[in-house]
C-alpha cells in the first residue's frame, strides 16, 4: 500500500519522503504523489505539465 492510500498528509515533504526503490536499486517516483507534494491541487493540471515535460525529453 502506497502513502496516498493511508491519506498521510503530505505537506511539508520532500521528493526524498516519497521515493521508491525497487529490487534492482532503481529510484522512482508515483506522479499521484509528486502532484501533492509539489502543491497541485488537480490531477489535470499535473497532467498537463507532465506532458510538456515528456515533449521537452522528446525534444532534447
Amino acid at each position: 500500500m502506497n502513502k496516498l492510500d493511508k491519506n498521510e498528509n503530505y505537506n511539508n515533504q520532500t521528493f526524498g519522503d516519497i521515493k521508491h526503490i525497487n529490487e534492482n536499486g532503481i529510484e522512482y517516483w508515483y506522479a499521484r504523489e509528486l502532484q501533492v507534494v509539489l502543491n497541485y491541487k488537480e490531477w489535470r493540471k499535473f497532467e498537463n505539465v507532465i506532458s510538456k515535460a515528456k515533449e521537452s525529453c522528446k525534444n532534447s
